[in-house]
């Protein structure tokens, strides 16, 4: 390639043939030679010379490697718009002294069409390019490339040219992402340990309360009969004494109110009587939502059963109540939204999913109860399953949570990317 006639029988770019100021032209002339020993070298690195002008959305290539080509399994000609349909994410480092893989901002595909423009500008402005881009060449076939380059501007022509070298990076960001995926890992798993010895020290505390609760609820009962057993049958003529007697009926009811709330306590805490027995959820289901049906007849439900679901063992009454509190609690989470999807499902939960409740791998039986539209930021699906939640109002949630647990079960709150709440149920089957 050392004249134009060799340059242009090898040349796919639009420079040298083009109406191009002489400076662009010749700096082309003098370097696209190098580039072509170089990659005859059979180096690792991928050099190449791009361009682009005008809107700064759309570049070409004034020169592409022979292995840059068969990367891609492409021409010369398409090479941009291959390359551009295959990028996954863009990832910019924050210097070139830090480790190369140290990315602090990550560019999805989308975002890099759409601000291209902009992009291309700013790296007009630096002179410099550094990123590695995520490829997705084939199913199952992902390809890393960090860019290097060194970015020309040409103000006459309006034209900017990118000198650069690309280098397979794929075995490198691999494992930096699975190192990623392990911190991430580590994170959530100590998150949810976290909240486990959380809600274990709340619930001692409710034990603690419920029991002292009993005890003065217990004496405040006898106090109160004994009264009522003084009045004696005389009071219905006097005023006075069927008002105390009124009071004292009001204060009797008052108390089986702070009774239940106690008893609410106890099974967040995980206390009680339970039986068990060989249970299907979804005639729990059906039972629990005529229930429902009662309490809130405005509230639209679909259901999705599970066929020939799964067997758990379950304390049919409790596990009822429960599922009950989570819908209730569930509709009343966007009071405008009164729509619930409800669906049952089998299901293998895998270590990593359990390790961080404390649980068991295996066969599960799923309960799904979600709110349509009504979302919970991260802050309230931490905090729902605690007592006296301020979007619970109550023991519900807590409760409910208290008697999966325990079943065994898990009883993770979220919303998903549909802006969906979701109160999820997993109980393990019988013979897990």
């Amino acid at each position: 390639m050392s004249s134009d006639s060799n340059n242009k029988a090898t040349y796919h770019g639009r420079i040298l043939n083009g109406d191009f100021s002489p400076e662009i032209k010749e700096k082309l002339r003098k370097t696209i030679p190098v580039f072509h020993v170089f990659d005859q070298a059979g180096s690792p690195a991928i050099p190449y010379i791009s361009a682009w002008r005008g809107d700064k959305k759309n570049i070409w290539y004034e020169f592409v490697s022979r292995k840059f080509l068969a990367l891609l399994d492409c021409g010369p000609t398409n090479i941009a718009d291959i390359l551009r349909s295959a990028i996954v994410d863009r990832r910019i480092y924050k210097s070139s002294f830090v480790d190369p893989l140290d990315a602090t901002e990550v560019t999805s595909r989308e975002e890099l069409n759409e601000f291209r423009g902009f992009i291309r500008e700013e790296s007009e402005k630096t002179g410099l390019i550094e990123a590695v881009y995520k490829l997705k060449l084939s199913p199952g076939k992902t390809l890393w490339l960090k860019d290097q380059a060194m970015i020309l501007n040409y103000p006459e022509d309006a034209t900017s040219l990118s000198f650069g070298c690309l280098t397979i990076v794929t075995t490198e960001m691999e494992v930096e992402e699975e190192r990623q995926r392990l911190i991430s890992d580590k994170c959530h798993l100590e998150n949810q340990l976290q909240k486990t010895h959380h809600f274990e020290a709340i619930g001692n505390l409710a034990e603690g309360i419920a029991h002292d609760l009993n005890q003065k609820i217990l004496g405040i009962e006898k106090s109160i009969a004994a009264t009522i057993e003084s009045l004696g049958n005389d009071y219905h003529g006097d005023t006075a004494a069927f008002q105390d007697y009124q009071n004292l009926k009001t204060a009797e009811q008052q108390i089986k109110d702070i009774k239940h709330i106690s008893s609410q306590l106890l099974t967040f805490a995980g206390k009680g009587i339970y039986n068990y027995y060989e249970t299907d959820l979804n005639e729990i289901m059906v039972y629990t939502l005529q229930e429902f049906r009662l309490l809130m007849p405005e509230v639209e439900l679909t259901t999705q059963w599970q066929d020939n679901l799964w067997k758990v063992s379950a304390d049919r009454a409790m596990i009822g109540r429960a599922l009950l509190n989570i819908c209730r609690h569930a509709a009343q989470s966007e009071p405008e939204t009164r729509a619930l999807d409800i669906e049952s499902r089998n299901i293998t939960l895998s270590p990593r999913f359990v390790e961080p409740y404390g649980r068991d791998p295996g066969d599960y039986v799923l309960v799904h109860v979600t709110n349509r539209t009504a979302v919970l930021d991260e802050k309230d699906a931490d905090q729902v399953l605690k007592p006296f939640h301020s979007t619970d109002k109550g023991l519900g949630m807590a409760s409910a949570f208290g008697i999966v647990k325990k079943h065994n079960g898990i009883m993770p709150v979220s919303s998903d990317a549909e802006k969906r709440s979701i109160f999820s149920v997993y109980l393990p089957v019988i013979n897990s």
